[in-house]
């Protein structure tokens, strides 16, 4: 049996993981869980479970979290218990949840102790996966990708030798606004963007994926983790979702991976890998989907994706700068302080702006402190143009 950590239990990821374990008693048992604000259904699902550890955000929020369980479980606060639950002897995966540069923190050190981090937060691998990567070398960590694009692609390469593979080819719904004319892009209010197309997302991923940045982010997240040139990688517009990747041969074969856009699926591959188990979901039916469409990519309509590829071909720390300065600019687009299409003139012009004096290497707080740094000069550069009655 494994013991299974969740970092974002109350999370779209996190609530997806709960119903696979659900369905695998026997071979699965949660013994920690975290969540920032969902703080009843947190208990709950610590009830359900009797899960032994939970980790919260504040020490208000344990307080009233003690209050409320009626069993006995030692309540973790803030990053230190992030870190803690990460860390725990008896934890065999540690899923990463959470969106944003948070989920660095457990990835680095579930990773440095030697655990398997089931990561559905791109952001930590662009931010620093070489980071990662040398900690899981060092200490005996593994990652497998939950991403669905991510894992569909570590499956694939499991088809055959690497270097009988000429591309990796991730595919993109083309979010909400596909059809928009981008005329009509000063239109776009936070309430349509959150309405993507196939998948329930959060709203960060969900604000990403209208922009298309998510992909942006996906080609270097897929540029690090399988250790592939950016040549050999492409995005190509699948709006059914149900082509998740595909990988390209040396003889021109290709191979593709299909299934139901359901994050469950790329979940349980990742707890149970290198095995797999059956889940009680609805099998794909092509024939009654009936056709799949794949078109290019528009570049002028989704500037945010080509500035992501500019950002791949300089290498760190500027992946690290255009995610954080997307941080800063989705939460100031939720709040209606800036509009859909200043997204992408603030990142390019944080980009361009931004000085650093050095590249962080192997210590994780300089990592978080120029992230932090990022969006504190994002958000001051909104602040400035605003103020001197700039639009785009």
């Amino acid at each position: 049996m494994k013991n299974i950590v969740i970092i974002g239990s109350t999370g779209s990821i996190g609530t997806s993981a709960i119903e696979v374990v659900k369905e695998f008693p026997d071979k699965f048992r949660i013994i920690g869980l975290s969540a920032k604000t969902q703080l009843e259904k947190l208990r709950v699902q610590g009830e359900t479970f009797r899960v032994p550890f939970l980790a919260v955000e504040t020490k208000e929020s344990a307080v009233w979290l003690r209050s409320q369980l009626s069993y006995p479980a030692e309540i973790l606060v803030g990053d230190e218990g992030l870190v803690e639950l990460a860390q725990l002897k008896e934890g065999d995966v540690v899923l990463i949840g959470i969106a944003g540069i948070k989920g660095l923190i457990p990835a680095y050190y579930a990773l440095k102790a030697g655990k398997r981090v089931a990561l559905a937060n791109k952001e930590s691998i662009v931010s620093a996966g070489e980071l990662l990567k040398e900690i899981a070398r060092e200490h005996g960590g593994e990652i497998i990708p939950v991403d669905s694009e991510h894992s569909a692609l570590f499956q694939l390469l499991r088809c055959d030798e690497k270097k009988y593979v000429k591309k990796l080819i991730l595919t993109a719904s083309g979010g909400p606004f596909l059809t928009w004319d981008p005329k009509d892009f000063d239109k776009i209010t936070p309430d349509l963007a959150l309405k993507h197309p196939t998948w329930q997302m959060g709203p960060r991923i969900t604000i990403d994926s209208a922009t298309l940045i998510n992909k942006g982010l996906e080609i270097i997240e897929a540029k690090i983790l399988f250790d592939f040139p950016l040549e050999a990688i492409e995005v190509i517009i699948h709006p059914q979702s149900v082509v998740h990747s595909l990988v390209e041969l040396e003889d021109g074969t290709i191979l593709a991976h299909l299934s139901l856009p359901d994050m469950r699926l790329p979940i349980s591959y990742a707890l149970n890998y290198p095995e797999r188990n059956t889940l009680s979901l609805n099998t794909l039916d092509l024939t009654a989907i009936g056709s799949l469409n794949f078109q290019k990519v528009d570049w002028e309509k989704f500037p945010c994706l080509r500035l992501a590829y500019e950002v791949a071909r300089l290498g760190p720390p500027y992946p690290l700068i255009l995610e954080a300065s997307d941080e800063a600019l989705v939460e100031a687009f939720l709040e209606r302080k800036i509009s859909f299409r200043e997204i992408s003139y603030y990142i390019e012009k944080t980009l361009n702006e931004f000085k650093f004096f050095t590249k962080p290497e192997k210590d994780l707080n300089s990592y978080l402190t120029l992230h932090q740094e990022v969006k504190t000069f994002t958000k001051q550069l909104i602040e400035r143009e605003k103020l001197c009655g700039f639009t785009s």
